[in-house]
């Protein structure tokens, strides 16, 4: 085997440290060191074996190297264009629970202009859970958006569920949002400057408290039909 070869094949550091040491210690070429060394690592396999596995290790992780590279230029391309868009002006918040989580949902959403005008949703929207309050939340505040055509803005929520789910391949969307990940996609293509960003909860405080008020307007409701519904017994 040609001696670049072996070199290629010693792409670990000991290995090469240990042929020199091994020359040294028995008067032999390098060379034939390294080749000993590579037989003792390759065991029953051969030095052809050895080579073409190390080749793909090296193949493995320089497409990693590649994707990672990439993902670096996305999220830097991402981060300037998100200053950009943040310096327009425009502004949304969301946020959805569910008590109990499956149970009633209410969700929250604020949409702020340049020019101060201010726009909240705070309703309950019938039976679920919290991940698909959330997307609820999302998809009245990017129809209300659309509406006002609000086509450049930043969009701030806690639920990672939610950001996650839109951000990854849709091979790996969740199956239970799925129609939800399609109705939102169907809007933010006819918003196509409107990005999404995760927040921690303590920071979406607005869009929390309207959904909250929902929650709280909607038991009233519930309490004070239920005591007319009493009294009209008597």
């Amino acid at each position: 085997m040609p001696d670049f070869e072996l070199m290629h094949i010693a792409s670990v550091h000991r290995e090469r440290v240990a042929a020199r040491r091994l020359a040294q210690r028995e008067g032999i070429s390098l060379v034939v060191a390294l080749e000993r060394v590579l037989m003792a690592c390759a065991g029953e396999g051969s030095l052809t074996m050895l080579l073409e596995m190390r080749s793909k290790q090296a193949l493995r992780l320089n497409e990693m190297k590649q994707q990672n590279k990439l993902s670096s230029q996305q999220k830097h391309r991402a981060q300037v264009e998100a200053k950009q868009i943040a310096r327009s002006g425009w502004c949304g918040w969301f946020d959805g629970s569910a008590k109990p989580n499956p149970g009633v949902c209410s969700i929250g959403a604020v949409l702020l202009a340049p020019d101060g005008r201010r726009w909240e949703i705070s309703r309950t929207i019938g039976f679920g859970n919290s991940s698909t309050a959330e997307y609820e939340a999302l998809l009245a505040l990017l129809a209300l958006m659309h509406e006002q055509d609000c086509t450049e803005a930043m969009i701030y929520g806690d639920s990672r569920v939610v950001i996650d789910d839109l951000d990854a391949p849709a091979t790996k969307s969740a199956q239970s949002l799925v129609d939800y990940r399609h109705q939102a996609e169907t809007l933010l293509r006819k918003l196509p400057k409107v990005r999404i960003v995760w927040i921690p909860r303590a920071k979406n405080h607005e869009a929390d408290a309207l959904a909250e008020l929902a929650f709280a307007r909607n038991t009233y409701d519930m309490k004070d039909a239920s005591v007319k519904s009493l009294a009209g017994k008597f």
